[in-house]
């Protein structure tokens, strides 16, 4: 097995196990039976570590995703790996490294739905400004909703692709509520 995956597999093990704001370089490298020079020859510190972890996997979601038949398919992989690793993340997201923890996983999203936006672009009519801040503003709120949603036991994760998807394609709206508007500007 490949030296930098002994070492986040050791590290998600760790972070199973107990707290993370307690793993030091030190104790990883204790854990991985392996010297320090053999850490910094294939990371500059933990948070390296971590961000090559995350982009590994998300380079993998990515691909599984473009290969789904839609969107929908697409988003059940994301919500099935967020549920699947939701206490990682809970455990890393209450820890001291939350912030590099959000910025990776909004830099993550982003990537993956600008890329599925690429690969879908003839059911999409965006131009590029358009795209971006739909790509922004969608990043934030799958970030949000999966950090919400993704620990609940009760998760209906095909419910959830569903909603997420309706509301990507701005499809999601208080039909009721939009009428209302609808005759009061009329």
């Amino acid at each position: 097995m490949d030296m930098k995956n002994i070492i986040v597999n050791t590290f998600t093990k760790m972070v199973e196990a107990g707290k993370t704001d307690k793993i030091t370089v030190k104790a990883l490298i204790k854990e991985c039976h392996i010297s320090r020079q053999t850490f910094y020859y294939h990371f500059q510190d933990l948070m390296d570590m971590l961000e090559w972890s995350i982009r590994q996997t998300s380079k993998q979601l990515v691909e599984e995703s473009l290969k789904a038949n839609n969107i929908r398919s697409a988003l059940h992989i994301f919500i099935s790996f967020v549920v699947d690793h939701f206490q990682q993340f809970e455990k890393l997201m209450n820890s001291e490294r939350r912030f590099q923890m959000e910025r990776i996983m909004i830099e993550v999203i982003e990537n993956c739905l600008s890329e599925l936006v690429r690969n879908l672009e003839q059911d999409c009519s965006f131009n590029y400004l358009d795209r971006e801040v739909w790509i922004r503003y969608s990043t934030y709120g799958l970030v949000g909703v999966l950090l919400a949603y993704g620990g609940k036991e009760s998760l209906d994760q095909d419910r959830l692709a569903f909603q997420l998807e309706q509301i990507l394609y701005g499809k999601l709206a208080l039909d009721k509520k939009r009428k209302q508007l609808k005759t009061s500007y009329q």
